[in-house]
């Protein structure tokens, strides 16, 4: 019984990948919406009646196979709750780029050129709520008061992190994931100071996130 179903699920694996790797390499040479149903499975050598068992249509492949890449992305990222803000924050952020130049094809396809938007904004959204909660916790650690809601100043980051991922990606990543990760940070600790109220202005060397010397 249990056999059956394991064979039943790589089954299942097995063919969800077929699709989405057939998609992928779709995408190489033309836009989203000019690719069919038909298309995916003439090239994935999958039956259209196979296809429909497992997707309603092109667009529900795409977004499942970006949420799959987003929980991927989420689990190789992800740090121990209980890690430091100082210490976590620079890790987080090679390990993102690790991540990104494993999965360069996908990243260069969703990312660079005419990209897809729904995947860009899920993207954006994952990094800005992540960021959101670690700078939430340096605040109650800290006692920490912004003159930028925090949502702003995290969509900042992400919109950051975005920005200058899609340009390694363009140039063929130039710069090892350290090296991005650790410019990155220094972007962001400017970003990260200008942020806190004048009355904490004094205290910013120690509460800051982005910590110079981390980068060392």
């Amino acid at each position: 019984m249990n056999s059956t179903k394991e064979q039943e699920d790589l089954r299942v694996r097995r063919t969800r990948k077929l699709l989405w790797d057939a998609l992928m390499a779709l995408l190489v040479e033309q836009d989203f919406e000019k690719i069919s149903v038909k298309d995916i499975c003439e090239q994935a050598m999958v039956h259209r009646t196979t296809f429909y068992k497992h997707y309603e249509d092109k667009h529900d492949l795409l977004l499942r196979g970006m949420k799959e890449m987003h929980d991927s992305l989420a689990g190789e990222t992800d740090l121990p709750k209980d890690a430091s803000l100082d210490e976590s924050l620079p890790q987080h952020l090679v390990r993102i780029f690790v991540h990104v130049s494993r999965h360069q094809r996908f990243y260069r396809l969703l990312l660079c050129g005419a990209g897809i938007s729904s995947f860009q904004t899920l993207m954006r959204t994952y990094l800005a709520e992540s960021c959101e909660a670690r700078l939430r916790r340096r605040q109650q650690q800290e006692s920490l008061q912004f003159s930028v809601p925090l949502p702003i100043l995290a969509q900042f980051y992400a919109g950051t992190l975005i920005s200058i991922t899609t340009w390694w990606l363009e140039n063929d990543l130039p710069l090892t994931p350290q090296e991005m990760a650790h410019a990155l940070m220094l972007l962001l600790a400017d970003g990260y100071h200008a942020a806190i109220n004048v009355g904490e202005k004094k205290r910013e060397k120690d509460a800051a996130p982005f910590s110079h010397q981390e980068l060392r």
